[in-house]
């Protein structure tokens, strides 16, 4: 029989009121050196959304293991990171796990371990469903190196449906972490480089949840452009400094603390105020990306049409590649119906920018806001968006419409009559009521 004996050169580590931190147990600059580049220099090619999102991790020199399970239309962000492993070699490691709430579990072990590396991983559907026993303790947790990548799609009900709508995601909307909508591929690729700067920020420490559409986005390719991984390193580390907080391996973690109403109350607050960070940090993360890299970086939503005085006759919110769609059909509409036509995409779904939001939308007539997913009322877009405009004397009327339930495409003509719908509105002629539209039909 032998007796264990403590080791004669114990690490070395400071005592902190949450916990013990084991400093240099990872060695960060080590990490870093391994890294095997991707790109050495900016190249252009043609890709797929999911390629985009996993070429996005790949160049992460803090992204070391990539934990995943597949489902329809992920699948494909794991493959292409496995693939791409794979052939480089080296110190990276892919975690295929048995089911979608064990790839959760493990984030948060690995994320915990080492604060100042990233943990990503992609899902879909009920595939996020599966992990919501995790992702609420997640939001909570101060584990911004998270990051679960959502390819939206029309979530567990009856009829299934593998193609893409957002009702996945939205109806996460409490699990605590920053959703971001991306459109199009570089948007894509773009946000999720940002994404970790934003949820590692020293006052914001929260896991983020960058999205895009499922089939449309996720499965249809377009041209890419890509930065050299040095360049994309140079930007993270800008923005990511060393965290400072307890977790196992370099400090210790609130995950798995259990609290009376006392204390809970408190926590929940502070948790709300790193929420709120992002209002401010997230236009700041992306006005440098976009400052080094010459594309748009992060905002609140994307916009088109809006006049310098902000006054239109039919104001659009929507969210997704179908505003493609409303961008190249608006000025035409505007010529022939003579009214003014302008609208915004959001990006930004959690927390929802409502001052924002409300100061785009305050010199509109009638607000037409286009939902994707199912909702038993006017839509979670909708409701997001009239708690913008309560406070706003006068608020314009909104038009709550759903379209592409299912990933169905939002089609001109649908747009076109969602559009009279609105302008009847405007003009006092009809009511605002929640109405289905496919085809350019009112259904």
């Amino acid at each position: 029989m032998t007796t264990a004996t403590a080791p004669s050169h114990p690490l070395p580590h400071t005592t902190t009121p949450a916990g013990e931190r084991y400093d240099g147990v990872i060695d960060l600059e080590r990490v870093k050196a391994a890294h095997r580049p991707l790109y050495t220099a900016r190249e252009s090619f043609t890709a797929d959304g999911n390629t985009a999102a996993a070429l996005a991790t790949l160049q992460m020199w803090r992204a070391l293991i990539f934990a995943g399970f597949p489902i329809t239309p992920s699948t494909k962000w794991i493959e292409t990171v496995a693939a791409k492993v794979a052939a480089q070699g080296g110190h990276r490691r892919v975690k295929l796990l048995e089911a979608e709430h064990a790839v959760a579990d493990y984030l948060v072990g690995a994320a915990a371990a080492c604060r100042d590396l990233i943990f990503p991983t992609a899902t879909s559907s009920v595939g996020l469903d599966h992990m919501t026993e995790t992702t609420r303790s997640l939001g909570a947790s101060g584990l911004g190196n998270v990051m679960i990548i959502d390819v939206y799609r029309a979530t567990a009900n009856f009829p299934l449906c593998i193609e893409g709508d957002p009702s996945d995601t939205l109806a996460h909307r409490d699990d605590g972490f920053i959703q971001i909508c991306a459109r199009g591929k570089q948007q894509i690729y773009d946000t999720v480089i940002q994404a970790p700067c934003l949820g590692m920020h020293p006052e914001i420490l929260t896991p983020t949840m960058p999205g895009f559409y499922g089939i449309k986005d996720s499965h249809r390719s377009a041209r890419l452009q890509v930065e050299p991984d040095a360049e994309i390193h140079a930007f993270q580390d800008g923005w990511i400094p060393p965290c400072t907080l307890p977790g196992l391996i370099n400090g210790d973690t609130a995950m798995g603390n259990c609290v009376t109403s006392r204390h809970f109350q408190g926590f929940k607050l502070e948790q709300k105020r790193r929420m709120e960070q992002v209002f401010e940090w997230l236009p700041r993360i992306g006005d440098d990306f976009a400052q080094r890299f010459g594309r748009p970086g992060l905002a609140f939503y994307d916009e088109a049409g809006w006049p310098a005085d902000g006054a239109v006759d039919i104001a659009v919110v929507s969210m997704g590649p179908d505003f493609g769609t409303f961008e190249a059909l608006r000025q035409r509409y505007e010529a022939t119906r003579r009214v003014r036509v302008a609208g915004i995409a959001m990006r930004l779904l959690t927390p929802f920018p409502r001052e924002a939001v409300r100061r785009r939308l305050a010199g509109a007539r009638a607000v037409l806001v286009v939902n994707q997913a199912h909702h038993h009322g006017r839509g979670h877009l909708t409701l997001d968006v009239a708690d913008a405009l309560d406070a706003l004397p006068g608020a314009p009327p909104l038009v709550p419409a759903f379209a592409g339930l299912g990933g169905a495409d939002v089609s001109s003509a649908t747009w076109e009559e969602m559009f009279d719908e609105a302008r009847a509105v405007a003009a006092g002629v009809l009511p605002g009521a929640p109405r289905i539209y496919h085809e350019g039909a009112a259904l």
